[in-house]
C-alpha cells in the first residue's frame, strides 16, 4: 500500500486540477453577443483617423488613450517615423479610453470635436504633448477649451 500511495496522491491532484480547469473554462467562456441593427450601423460609422500616404506599404494602427503615459511617450516617435518615411508609413488612430483614466473620455471628446473642424491630428499631438499638465487637473474641460485658440478653431 505504501508503494502506491504517492501515485494515488499525484492522480488525485491531477484530477482535481482538471476539474478546476473545466469549471473555470465554463465560467469564463466568452458569451455570444448579438448586436441589434442599430448597434451594427453605429459600429460601421465609427470614426477612424488616418494620416499619411493612402497606399503606404506600412500601416501602424494605434488604439490609444490620451491619458495613458505609454501612449503619450509613443506618440512623438510615431510622428517622427511618419515624417521620415512619408510615402512608406501611414498612421491610423482609434480612441480607446480606459476606464481607469478619469479624463480619457473627455480628452477623446475634445479630439473628436477638433476633428469635426478638421484639426484632429493637431489636437491629438497637443493632448499628448501637454498630457502631464491636464492629466493631473481636477477639471479638464476649461483646459481643453483653452486649446481651441491654439489650434485656430472655436
Amino acid at each position: 500500500m505504501r508503494r502506491w500511495f504517492p501515485f494515488i496522491i499525484v492522480a488525485a491532484v491531477g484530477l482535481a486540477t482538471i476539474a478546476a480547469g473545466a469549471i473555470l473554462y465554463r465560467t469564463y467562456r466568452q458569451k455570444v453577443i448579438t448586436l441589434t441593427k442599430e448597434q451594427r450601423e453605429a459600429s460601421r460609422r465609427e470614426t477612424v483617423h488616418v494620416r499619411g500616404y493612402a497606399k503606404a506599404p506600412v500601416t501602424i494602427e494605434e488604439f490609444g488613450d490620451f491619458q495613458c503615459p505609454p501612449c503619450g511617450k509613443l506618440s512623438e516617435p510615431l510622428n517622427q517615423l511618419e515624417r521620415a518615411h512619408p510615402k512608406k508609413v501611414r498612421l491610423v488612430f482609434r480612441e480607446f479610453p480606459l476606464i481607469t483614466h478619469n479624463h480619457a473620455k473627455a480628452a477623446a471628446y475634445a479630439a473628436e470635436a477638433a476633428g469635426l473642424q478638421g484639426k484632429f491630428w493637431e489636437m491629438h499631438d497637443l493632448l499628448y504633448r501637454e498630457q502631464e499638465t491636464w492629466a493631473k487637473a481636477a477639471e479638464v474641460e476649461s483646459i481643453f477649451n483653452s486649446y481651441a485658440p491654439l489650434l485656430g478653431w472655436t
